[in-house]
């Protein structure tokens, strides 16, 4: 596991949640917070949603490899119980998501979440922009209800590198209560053509006791889409 969250909410913690906004990582029953596959993303960045019946907070957390301080707890992260007259509380947080490109079936995957500490059961997420309901629409979704972020097909980095849309809550009226914020999903390349070399095949000479390092041949290939 990455750190624990000890969430306190100073009334004995019953039926406390955690939600995290990126697909990547859960936090789980003993509190500990941890990746459910590889984590490939450099500097990730995630929000913890921690609530109960008495306390509602967010922390943000950016991972840059493993831990080397002692495990914290989420209200020292939150600064829970701290006079901070200048924080600004953010009850709609949309984190930068990314995409692989040429990802195959099944769809559609999950890329993210967004998440909302201030949101009743009846209000919805929507999703707008290119690449939702305007043209390549289809492309990206949302859950009106939980916040995830779905990708409905393989993407093409060459065609899109990166997608800009905005995420907003409403009400069942379609009125905006919360938003809109940006969501920015960017296409990760994933070059799958090998090099092609020309000529061949290749014979190079190098003299005995030549130095280390020495540059002796050179080889040139072409790779299709590069």
């Amino acid at each position: 596991y990455l750190f624990l969250v000890h969430f306190d909410d100073c009334a004995g913690n019953e039926n406390v949640k955690f939600d995290v906004s990126h697909p990547d990582f859960t936090v789980d029953e003993d509190g500990s917070l941890v990746p459910v596959r590889d984590v490939t993303d450099i500097e990730t960045v995630l929000f913890i949603h921690g609530r109960s019946a008495h306390s509602d907070d967010m922390a943000e957390v950016k991972i840059f490899g493993a831990p080397k301080r002692r495990p914290q707890t989420l209200k020292e992260i939150l600064g829970l119980g701290q006079s901070l007259p200048n924080r600004m509380k953010r009850s709609l947080l949309v984190p930068d998501m990314s995409v692989p490109e040429n990802q195959r079936a099944p769809f559609p995957r999950p890329i993210g979440k967004v998440i909302s500490s201030e949101m009743p059961e009846t209000n919805i997420f929507r999703l707008t922009g290119k690449g939702a309901d305007l043209d390549p629409k289809g492309v990206f979704s949302i859950n009106r209800k939980t916040g995830e972020v779905l990708v409905s097909r393989a993407l093409d980095r060459e065609a899109i590198a990166v997608y800009h849309m905005q995420v907003e809550t409403t009400d069942l009226s379609g009125k905006i209560v919360e938003g809109p914020v940006a969501l920015v999903v960017s296409v990760i390349d994933q070059n799958d053509n090998r090099p092609i070399f020309k000529e061949g095949p290749y014979f190079g000479q190098v003299y005995e006791g030549s130095p280390t390092g020495m540059r002796f041949f050179a080889l040139e290939g072409l790779v299709a889409g590069g």
